[in-house]
């Protein structure tokens, strides 16, 4: 079976959740004896943008298209026909069989219509609320608070605030980098990035309401993305795979079939924890407590220095906490992660290679996971889990669900320090008063599969969409 794989990132410049999921298993489904073609997107402002290039990840063929968010209209946020072009192009080169879709960010839902014009069976992969949430599927307002549902209106006052594409000016400079890389093949980008700051602004210190007709606009946009992708994914797409069980719902809320929607969970990087003997913590040595994941307010790297500051002076005398991740997305935010983590004796350090995550992992009892959104199945708990280690976790979403799959851990309510530093104290408590750190009995299961089960569960999933079945697996 030939499978072309669609994401919007890729490995291995790109290393969060969807991409290591796409990654992990595109590997194994090529090792069962398949043939797998990636399609992803990449901004590069040193090419010319909507062209392609190609490379090779792990033995696969990955073809990127370059997009460097020249979106003149909120529509092409989600729908380019010029890019359309493109993967219509690629489709005709590749001709699969079936194609895999797990993001259309960056892409464009057309290829969904590109396929079926082609009679060719689309299983897609649903990792976060995009298909509703056009402010990256993450369901979060500017105001600070969370969004349940999607509201057109509510998404009116939100989307004026997010930068959707690249301004004027920076289209001509990106334009100028690309003339200057085509004419000397010298690649100017990383010197025009530093002398714009970065490239990244940090959080602004309070949102402002837009104006009612601006927030109209939007709300109207909204409703046409709305009428579009989901009509578009009821009719194009075979199979919708859900990584949590709490998402149908939410889903059958938002107008998918029920009938389509498949519970598919993301597997267990086992063989990559094994590669790492757990180092073990000795008795009366502190408490190793890792936060690990992008500096961003919504992984709430922040909250957690909050509720660690509270916590009783003994308690924390006997712990240590490293706060890792990506730090390039908000310099402000990160300079003041910094600054508040710099008097408690709090290190906080950049992103970790795949196999650096698997050796942090190896020396950690505890990952504290305070994100404000709801994360859909976050592997980073899973990797501890495998390692060892234990959790704290927001209460919501696919956190909450592992927990109460067994994944070991407490539980806090979201948002609330004052309940972080509750389930930290009595996590540290517990492990202070133990004799080592390696508690946790850790194996695979039904709720935790190896990442090998999982590509055979979508390769049972591509057959049943090539023959046009809609019954679930198992």
């Amino acid at each position: 079976m030939r499978v072309l794989l669609a994401t919007h990132l890729y490995p291995p410049r790109h290393t969060a959740g969807v991409e290591v999921f796409a990654s992990a298993t595109a590997a194994h489904v090529a090792d069962a004896g398949h043939e797998v073609v990636v399609v992803t997107a990449e901004k590069d402002i040193a090419r010319p943008d909507l062209s392609t290039r190609e490379r090779e990840h792990g033995g696969l063929r990955v073809i990127e298209v370059i997009n460097n968010l020249f979106a003149r209209s909120f529509e092409e946020t989600w729908r380019r026909p010029v890019i359309d072009r493109v993967l219509a192009g690629i489709l005709d080169d590749v001709r699969p069989d079936v194609v895999h879709v797990h993001h259309l960010l960056y892409l464009s839902a057309g290829l969904l219509d590109l396929c079926e014009a082609r009679s060719i069976p689309v299983v897609m992969t649903i990792h976060d609320f995009w298909l509703g949430c056009a402010r990256f599927g993450q369901l979060l307002h500017p105001d600070g608070a969370r969004c349940v549902h999607v509201d057109p209106a509510r998404c009116g006052t939100c989307l004026p605030s997010f930068k959707w594409r690249q301004t004027d000016l920076e289209r001509r400079v990106a334009r100028g980098i690309s003339a200057v890389k085509s004419a000397t093949g010298l690649d100017v980008s990383g010197a025009a990035r530093r002398l714009a700051g970065g490239g990244s602004a940090g959080p602004s210190s309070a949102w402002t309401p837009p104006s009612a007709e601006e927030a109209l606009r939007f709300e109207q946009g909204v409703a046409r993305r709305l009428d579009d992708l989901v009509p578009t994914v009821r009719r194009c797409v075979d199979r919708v795979l859900l990584p949590a069980r709490f998402m149908v719902p939410w889903f059958e809320e938002l107008g998918l079939d029920g009938e389509r929607l498949h519970v598919e969970t993301t597997g267990v990087d086992w063989e990559g924890a094994a590669r790492h003997p757990r180092v073990e913590r000795a008795p009366g040595a502190p408490v190793r407590v890792l936060f690990l994941g992008s500096l961003v307010p919504h992984k709430a790297p922040h909250l957690l220095l909050e509720a660690w500051e509270q916590l009783p002076d003994p308690v924390r005398a006997g712990a240590s906490l490293r706060i890792l991740g990506p730090d390039q997305h908000q310099p402000g935010y990160v300079e003041g992660l910094r600054a508040a983590a710099e008097p408690l004796g709090v290190t906080v350090g950049g992103a970790l290679g795949r196999e650096e995550v698997r050796a942090e992992m190896a020396r950690t009892d505890l990952l504290a996971t305070p994100s404000q959104w709801t994360e859909i199945r976050p592997l980073v708990m899973l990797e501890a889990f495998a390692a060892g280690a234990r959790v704290v976790a927001t209460d919501l979403g696919g956190m909450a669900e592992l927990v109460a799959d067994g994944l070991p851990g407490s539980l806090f309510q979201e948002g609330d320090v004052g309940s972080l530093r509750s389930a930290l104290e009595a996590e540290l408590q517990t492990a202070l008063e133990g004799a080592g750190s390696d508690t946790v009995e850790r194996a695979p299961s039904p709720r935790f599969r190896p990442w090998s089960e999982v590509s055979q569960a979508l390769i049972e999933h591509y057959d049943r969409a090539v023959r046009g079945d809609r019954a679930p697996i198992g």
